[in-house]
């Protein structure tokens, strides 16, 4: 019975695949099971066309913001840091479509129900000044990451949902903001202010996203889904000192 590889890596699990008679057999060790997982419930459907489309949306999304505020940066190190996350969603990128290629998945046709989706977020939304920049990233990037990641649990995703992460943007400027808003009420002030309205206008957007696409939820309450991303936006900004 011969095994096929599929050497693309979901948070820690490496997965195989064996072709018998069309169905997805899950390699452990050394020895082929029958896998009802859900990488067999969704290769088959056209859901898992829409969480791949989806993810690579998300990851082409950040390589760009992240490369944009790094020009912003006002300091070298700043950019570098920028740029190496930014490359780091690019590797994201290109995973999600390595993964969608091997399936026979077209990833641009996959992506386009999504196009555009952030444009009407970044034209509301001009940061003028660095830590708005920074901030807006770090709030709508927060939000968007875990609204993919329940995407991905509504689909039975779980090993693809691990894998769902910011490219280290979120520890990195919480290292660099939260001491700055500590030491300044007039910043903290300000700052919570602009995210306040940041927040409003990204989970506003996620939350429209899924009254329109119901389908990405599956089963899944929205109403649930939208109270632990909103738990969590909160519990962001009260690591840099910032009110919701």
């Amino acid at each position: 019975m011969p095994c096929v590889t599929w050497r693309k890596r979901w948070g820690e699990t490496r997965f195989k695949r064996v072709a018998k008679r069309g169905r997805v057999i899950r390699m452990e060790g050394n020895t082929c099971k029958d896998a009802r997982s859900v990488l067999e419930a969704t290769l088959a459907s056209n859901s898992y066309k829409e969480l791949l489309g989806l993810g690579a949306y998300a990851a082409i999304s950040a390589q760009t913001r992240l490369a944009k505020d790094g020009d912003q940066a006002p300091m070298p190190w700043e950019h570098v840091d920028m740029a190496n996350m930014s490359g780091r969603a690019w590797e994201g990128f290109k995973l999600v479509v390595s993964v969608a290629e091997s399936e026979g998945v077209d990833i641009a046709e996959a992506m386009a129900p999504y196009e555009g989706m952030l444009d009407e977020i970044d034209a509301r939304l001009r940061p003028t000044t660095w830590w708005e920049r920074l901030t807006k990233t770090y709030v709508a990037m927060g939000i968007f990451t875990d609204a993919l990641r329940e995407t991905a649990l509504a689909h039975g995703a779980n090993d693809y949902a691990k894998d769902v992460h910011d490219f280290g943007h979120g520890d990195w400027v919480r290292k660099r903001l939260e001491p700055e808003v500590a030491g300044d009420k007039q910043l903290e002030a300000r700052l919570s202010l602009w995210t306040r309205r940041v927040g409003g206008e990204a989970l506003s957007l996620v939350r429209a996203f899924y009254f329109t696409h119901p389908e990405v939820l599956q089963d899944a309450d929205s109403d649930a889904v939208m109270e632990r991303i909103s738990a969590a936006h909160k519990e962001r900004l009260a690591a840099v000192h910032l009110h919701a």
